[in-house]
């Protein structure tokens, strides 16, 4: 027998509706039942905690008098710190609190997380995200000038060199980014290389025979024959912005305008590594021109009078050098921009630094503050 089509529809259309209905029921329920309640509940530490390195972080779960808790698992930054079980998860009064400690660890971001289990084959996680400061306070220092020579005014500064008596220097925005050979004495431009006017050149390090150089937004670098400024190759690489640039002699060293610096192949510009890099009291942001002086990383901070020392092993900041006042107001126009670019001389021991359209460039020697 054929059945009429508006006859189907109804049928469908009501078979439709109680299984709906009927489902309904049912996954209302398997929502409630597969609803996450934790037995534990973590009252310290509070979320966002910054500890310095070397304190203990007191932990305080409490738990309902009926539940037994068989072991403890703790890991602090993903790695497995300890498992406390047996005698050793005590309750009291319906709570845990025990310490962590911090000894070993990195500066910056990390997490806690506590896998508990109970009697009876359940478990549960905990966690926190916490920040680790420096355990060292960095040493203050001043400057002295020991001389000044002639900056170019023009020149927005984004990386600066001192390497095998020769001063380099990269300078950016958008139309008048380029490489520069420069005369230390007289401040003259003796060899110039212009960048693309879409591009808007940031920091410069010289290894070995080659020039490199980053871009701030567009994500591609470009390695240079250090005598001719001919292009030997470009490279596109991953982080978001390009800042400051040097190297350790076999890493180049990357900064993004954050407080985290980069590690790079000087090949193919992919990040080895990374450190976050902190003093006692925060991060330091902002990290804009590098340079490496024996072992340890100098960087510009931006919109600041100030440079920092980091560890590049740690990324604690060990020093901190105040040049407030080194451009006088009377070298000061309204397009003076700010503090950027340290240069290093290692056979002579001379520090270099300089200002984004500053016309002086200066020779300064560091020494401790007081």
């Amino acid at each position: 027998m054929r059945i009429p089509a508006v006859l189907l529809i109804t049928i469908f259309g009501f078979s439709l509706l109680s299984c709906s209905s009927g489902n309904s029921s049912t996954e209302g329920h398997s929502v409630t039942n597969l609803k996450a309640v934790k037995i534990s509940k973590l009252l310290e530490p509070s979320a966002g905690l910054s500890i310095p390195l070397g304190e203990e972080i007191r932990v305080v779960l409490t738990l309902p008098d009926t539940v037994a808790v068989d072991s403890i698992h703790v890991y602090l930054g993903g790695k497995l710190l300890r498992t406390m079980e047996g005698s050793s998860v005590k309750m009291n009064q319906g709570s845990l609190d025990f310490l962590v400690p911090t000894e070993g660890e990195r500066v910056g971001k990390s997490g806690l997380r506590l896998r508990l289990y109970f009697s009876g084959g359940k478990s549960e996680n905990q966690s926190v995200q916490l920040t680790f400061l420096s355990d060292i306070v960095p040493e203050a220092y001043s400057y002295t000038v020991v001389k000044e020579y002639p900056h170019d005014v023009a020149a927005y500064t984004q990386g600066l060199e001192y390497v095998d008596g020769v001063l380099y220097e990269g300078t950016g925005n958008y139309g008048t980014s380029s490489l520069r050979r420069v005369d230390l004495e007289n401040g003259e431009v003796t060899k110039i290389r212009d960048n693309d006017q879409s591009l808007f050149a940031e920091g410069i390090t010289v290894l070995g025979e080659r020039i490199y150089q980053i871009t701030y937004k567009s994500q591609v670098g470009f390695v240079y024959d250090k005598s001719s400024f001919e292009e030997i190759q470009k490279v596109y690489y991953q982080n978001r912005e390009g800042w400051g640039l040097t190297n350790n002699g076999k890493e180049l060293i990357m900064s993004d305008g954050t407080n985290i610096i980069y590690f790079l192949d000087p090949e193919m510009f992919t990040v080895n590594r990374q450190i976050e890099v902190y003093h006692n009291t925060g991060p330091a942001n902002s990290l804009n021109e590098l340079e490496y002086i024996e072992g340890k990383i100098w960087a510009n901070r931006y919109f600041t009078d100030e440079i920092v020392i980091i560890d590049p092993e740690t990324g604690k900041v060990e020093g901190r050098i105040n040049l407030k006042g080194i451009l006088k107001a009377t070298d000061r126009s309204p397009t003076t921009d700010v503090l950027n670019g340290i240069a290093w001389d290692s056979e002579g021991e001379r520090l270099f630094v300089t200002g984004k359209l500053w016309p002086k460039l200066f020779e300064i020697r560091v020494r401790p503050l007081g």
